[in-house]
């Protein structure tokens, strides 16, 4: 198990770098003016977990996304071994962040997102399967916008 999740985060890891160097040209990103947002992670956390029912000590770190050698998150948690909380200092940041999962050649990733925080699953990478959890409750629950991005 812990084999498969360091597999993972190398996979990402790589692609987020592989992203950086490439220069993607830029696809939708989130716009959001009515999106919900977080005052720290810890809140962010407890919103999430009574959605989905997080794992109290999951297994594995949170995969950092990185913009020009500096994290792009200002605190991140996982839920579950594959899906992870991500809470941003702005909404650069985020969009910044949004854009390298969008242009991810690894696989599907899918995420939900409001104005300074995404949870973002990346379990199709790990495995190839697809989504569990039920991200359109997770959205409107927490009123943010449902994403599926990768190939």
């Amino acid at each position: 198990m812990m084999k498969r999740g360091r597999l993972v985060e190398v996979a990402v890891a790589t692609f987020l770098v592989a992203v950086l160097l490439t220069g993607c040209a830029l696809q939708d990103q989130p716009q959001g003016e009515n999106l919900r947002t977080f005052s720290s992670i810890d809140e962010a956390y407890t919103a999430v977990d009574g959605i989905l029912g997080c794992e109290s000590d999951p297994p594995g770190e949170p995969i950092v996304p990185m913009g020009d050698g500096v994290p792009l998150t200002a605190a991140q948690k996982l839920c579950f071994e594959n899906v992870q909380l991500d809470l941003y200092p702005d909404q650069n940041a985020l969009r910044e962040s949004y854009q390298l999962l969008s242009d991810s050649n690894q696989g599907k990733i899918n995420f939900v997102y409001g104005k300074n925080w995404m949870v973002v699953e990346f379990s199709g990478l790990a495995s190839g399967r697809p989504s569990t959890w039920d991200t359109e409750r997770l959205a409107k629950e927490l009123n943010g916008e449902y994403a599926s991005v990768g190939t």
